[in-house]
């Protein structure tokens, strides 16, 4: 059996920021061995949630983030020597974009 977890929020910013923070948690896990990036796509960094992530008109740049994490197993296999400095680049992105869209 499969088990939902479904999180709301009241404001579009409050998406933005708990999106962010998955996105960074996740980042730092795949930086320091805690998960693989077949594991990341299962939990963020898929088609399937930019599609929802389209849909439910997040930030752009979100979803520039989170496509581009769709591409790390890419990297990987492709450019291996490139993976890290791809992962610190999507890291300092969503946390810099964190940062800007916080509230005071």
């Amino acid at each position: 059996m499969r088990k939902v977890l479904k999180l709301s929020v009241n404001k579009k910013e409050d998406a933005n920021i708990l999106f962010l923070v998955c996105i960074i948690g996740l980042l730092d896990s795949l930086k320091n061995g805690i998960l693989a990036i077949d594991e990341c796509e299962l939990y963020l960094f898929s088609p399937y949630t930019l599609d929802i992530l389209q849909q439910e008109n997040v930030d752009q740049r979100i979803i520039d983030i989170v496509h581009l994490g769709t591409e790390l197993e890419d990297i990987e296999s492709l450019l291996p020597d490139k993976l890290d400095d791809n992962i610190n680049e999507l890291y300092e992105s969503a946390t810099e974009l964190l940062k800007e869209i916080k509230p005071s």
